[in-house]
């Protein structure tokens, strides 16, 4: 099992050095197979790790391969930001169905002020937006929030090893976000992009550490 997260590591690192020397030298190299390379590394580790499959989280990264293929292939930013979102919301369902150990009164009590600090920056960028994919960056921004809420209330509420990874991945989820639109909507230096994709692989493998510390732990628990 260690050499296929060896595995997996080695080959997210190699996609992250990609997008550095693309960094450096944009019109030298191409960036795009390697962009999508990420989740399919992903789902292949995923398959070798383990033996029963987590249904859920295997359509999230469907339906992030689904985005890529709009992304990349289609040229469709529209559809592209639709399938990232309904595979950010898919994460989010998997952590609330694991999250009934958080009390309704603390959810209350901090959803208003962690979704004012979440959307802040969004106000900067608002008038950027064209109108034809407003309402898609709404809902992949809404996705992003939720899914990184409810990271960190699960953490907060039960903090262990399994929790630590979640809230690990809902974070770089967000930052991810917010490099993204900084680097669409405010400033094109490439410098905004190569970060936006580091914390996109990080927040993906940290979610795929997650997903198998937490299924491995409710088997062993069921047993």
């Amino acid at each position: 099992m260690k050499k296929i997260k060896l595995l997996l590591i080695t080959l997210l690192i190699c996609i992250v050095l990609i997008d550095i020397v693309w960094m450096f030298f944009p019109d030298s190299i191409s960036r795009n197979f390697a962009t999508v390379l990420t989740i399919p590394s992903i789902m292949l580790c995923y398959f070798l790790y383990v033996e029963i499959k987590n249904i859920l989280y295997l359509l999230a990264l469907v339906a992030f391969m689904v985005a890529d293929y709009y992304f990349f292939v289609e040229k469709s930013l529209a559809k592209g930001i639709i399938g990232s979102a309904v595979a950010l919301s898919i994460y989010g369902i998997i952590v609330l169905k694991q999250s009934h150990y958080i009390s309704t009164r603390r959810l209350l009590v901090n959803t208003i002020p962690f979704l004012a600090i979440y959307m802040l920056p969004f106000v900067f960028f608002v008038e950027k937006i064209r109108d034809d994919i407003f309402g898609e960056i709404i809902f992949y921004t809404f996705s992003i929030g939720y899914f990184s809420f409810m990271s960190v209330m699960t953490y907060v509420s039960k903090k262990n090893k399994v929790t630590k990874k979640l809230v690990s991945a809902g974070i770089a989820t967000a930052v991810m976000g917010a490099f993204f639109g900084i680097y669409f909507f405010i400033d094109k230096r490439p410098m905004y992009s190569v970060l936006a994709k580091i914390f996109f692989v990080y927040s993906h493998y940290t979610m795929w550490e997650y997903i198998i510390i937490k299924d491995a732990t409710e088997v062993t628990e069921e047993v």
